[in-house]
């Protein structure tokens, strides 16, 4: 681990990806309100501005740990910045260099190309900054959408875990797939 670098802001273009920080409170519980939002992502709706609160205070201790990064994707323009989404690796296993990946967008952002952005600058600090081998990610076999676009960033379907994710009270299969360090 002593030649890892941690990544607090990255980009594309006018595309950032940035460490989450206390001010971002109030755009996670606007966002993730929303059961349409929340239905593929490990987390369900946020209940309270203090659930939201406990979320983002969870995942700076995690960074400090070294366990899991989560990033706000973040659109800037003119000197104005639009909060999109988050991304993030998670679940890290630093013995074995790997990671799971896991992103959420605003469906306003849809159809433009800002996923597969966002997943080629997460796969840029996994791989290159904090040396993993693999990340992966487990999608609800249901969500096309999402499969496409990790397939766009070169992850590999390897296969399907049974009754894997719960999405609306039940179990679901989830299509398991990860990209290599080159």
């Amino acid at each position: 681990m002593e030649d890892i670098e941690l990544i607090e802001e990255i980009n594309d273009g006018n595309l950032f990806l940035r460490k989450v920080s206390k001010d971002d409170v109030p755009f996670f519980y606007q966002s993730l309100q929303d059961k349409e939002m929340t239905n593929y992502l490990s987390l369900g709706p946020l209940r309270s501005l203090d659930h939201s609160k406990r979320l983002v205070k969870n995942y700076l201790k995690s960074w400090d740990k070294f366990l899991q990064f989560n990033y706000v994707i973040e659109l800037r323009e003119n000197r104005t910045s639009t909060r999109i989404g988050s991304v993030s690796l998670w679940a890290i296993n630093w013995y074995h260099q790997r990671s799971g990946v896991g992103i959420w967008i605003l469906p306003k952002y849809w159809e433009q190309g800002l996923g597969t952005k966002s997943i080629m600058l997460i796969k840029n600090i996994a791989f290159n900054h904090l040396k993993l081998n693999r990340i992966e990610a487990h999608i609800a076999i249901q969500n096309e959408r999402s499969i496409t676009m990790f397939k766009k960033c070169d992850f590999v379907e390897e296969g399907v875990l049974k009754k894997y994710l719960r999405i609306e009270g039940k179990c679901e299969d989830a299509v398991i797939v990860a990209c290599f360090r080159n």
